[in-house]
C-alpha cells in the first residue's frame, strides 16, 4: 500500500495536455509532502531526528507531449527505470522521482526547504532564503546523519503522521522561483 506520500505520487495523473491540471496534481503531492508525515533519520536510536518538508519544486517533462522542462537532470527518451519514489541526489539537492514510462513523462520534486526536529534541541528550518543554505545541505542532513557505523544500519524512512489541517485556510502556496523554475510550493503555516 505504501505511505501517504507514496500514494500521492502513485496517483499522479500527469498534465493530460493541460498545465492547469498539472498544477492541481502538483498541489496534491505538495499537501502530502508537507502534511502527511516526515523523514525519520536513524530510526528509534538515541541520535534519531526528523526532517519535515516545507518547500519543494517540481520538474515535469514529456518526451512526446508539449510540456517541456529543459532543466531536468535526466535527459533523453528511454531514461526510465527508477522506482516510484526513488531518492536521487544531484547538484541541486535531492529529488524524489515519479516518472511514468508508459505515459512517457519524467516527473520529480526537489526538496528546497525543510525543518529539522532534533530531540533535546530547538527546531530549525533550512531553505533557500537562509543566507548560509546551499542545495547540498539536505544531502548532509538526510544522508550524512544516517549513521550506520553507530547502529550497523542505514536508516532513512518516511513516517506517516497526518497533521490536523482543518483550521488552516490555505495549506500550500504556489510560488515563483527566482531562477526561472515553473512550479514551486511552500508550506504556509508553522506546525
Amino acid at each position: 500500500m505504501g505511505s501517504t506520500l507514496f500514494q500521492a505520487l502513485n496517483a499522479f495523473e500527469g498534465a493530460n495536455d493541460s498545465e492547469e491540471n498539472l498544477i492541481m496534481e502538483f498541489e496534491k503531492i505538495a499537501k502530502a509532502a508537507f502534511f502527511s508525515g516526515y523523514f525519520q533519520i536513524n530510526g528509534n536510536f538515541k541520535d534519531s531526528y526528523k526532517l519535515k518538508l516545507t518547500y519543494i519544486e517540481f520538474y515535469y517533462h514529456e518526451d512526446e507531449g508539449r510540456i517541456k522542462d529543459e532543466k531536468k537532470y535526466l535527459k533523453g527518451k528511454g531514461e526510465f527505470g527508477y522506482a516510484l519514489g526513488a531518492v536521487c541526489p544531484n547538484p541541486s539537492g535531492v529529488d524524489i522521482l515519479f516518472d511514468n514510462s508508459s505515459k512517457k513523462y519524467h516527473a520529480s520534486f526537489l526538496i528546497r526547504g525543510y525543518r529539522a526536529i532534533v530531540p533535546g534541541e530547538d527546531d530549525w528550518e533550512n531553505n533557500d532564503k537562509n543566507r548560509n543554505c546551499a542545495p547540498h545541505d539536505f544531502w548532509y542532513d538526510f544522508f550524512g546523519g544516517a549513521n550506520m557505523l553507530n547502529t550497523g544500519k542505514f536508516s532513512i524512512e518516511w513516517i506517516d503522521e497526518k497533521e490536523d489541517t482543518t483550521d488552516i485556510v490555505k495549506q500550500v502556496q504556489r510560488i515563483n522561483i527566482n531562477d526561472g523554475r515553473l512550479w514551486g510550493f511552500k508550506r504556509t503555516m508553522k506546525p
